[in-house]
């Protein structure tokens, strides 16, 4: 009996274990729109380390306090550059010209960059596990390698760590 339990057990420590596998991963190039409606490559990867808010438009209010944070302490840090995408596809039920305007809205008195990903390509090609019904926070590096990923509401410590990876840079 314990060699059955143990058989079951070890394939759900593995599922597990893959839902964080992203962290330490090398991601690709995806292409985004800008707020112009242009196709572009996600801007700075590979050159810069990126803090990433990938937000899904029926989730307005997950991480809000944390996005607040960066409105009255920009990153000053010339290595480090954040940004936003829209995941369109993840609210199929609001029209897009309506996403685009309120998250337009949403930045408006910042400098923050936006972009819009229109068939959830950032979260296909990442391999992201909770990104697609979720405001996920994500920090790159320059070697293109996930250091933070979290899908979902941050804790206060995971908010230590992005701000403690912003600032080792």
């Amino acid at each position: 009996m314990k060699r059955f339990l143990g058989l079951y057990l070890i394939p759900l420590l593995l599922i597990g274990q893959a839902a964080l596998g992203q962290v330490g991963e090398k991601v690709n190039s995806v292409n985004v729109l800008n707020m112009n409606n242009d196709t572009v490559s996600l801007p700075y990867l590979g050159e810069k380390n990126i803090l990433i808010f990938y937000a899904d438009p029926a989730k307005p209010g997950q991480n809000k306090d944390f996005r607040n944070y960066f409105k009255t302490h920009p990153i000053t840090n010339p290595d480090v550059v954040s940004y936003g995408v829209v995941n369109l596809a993840a609210a199929p039920m609001l029209p897009n010209s309506l996403v685009r305007r309120k998250a337009l809205k949403e930045i408006k008195g910042t400098n923050a960059e936006l972009y819009f990903d229109p068939d959830n390509m950032l979260s296909s090609a990442w391999n992201l596990p909770g990104a697609q019904h979720n405001f996920t926070v994500i920090f790159i590096n320059k070697d293109r390698i996930i250091e933070f990923y979290k899908a979902g509401q941050l804790t206060a410590q995971e908010k230590q760590e992005v701000l403690a990876l912003i600032n080792k840079r």
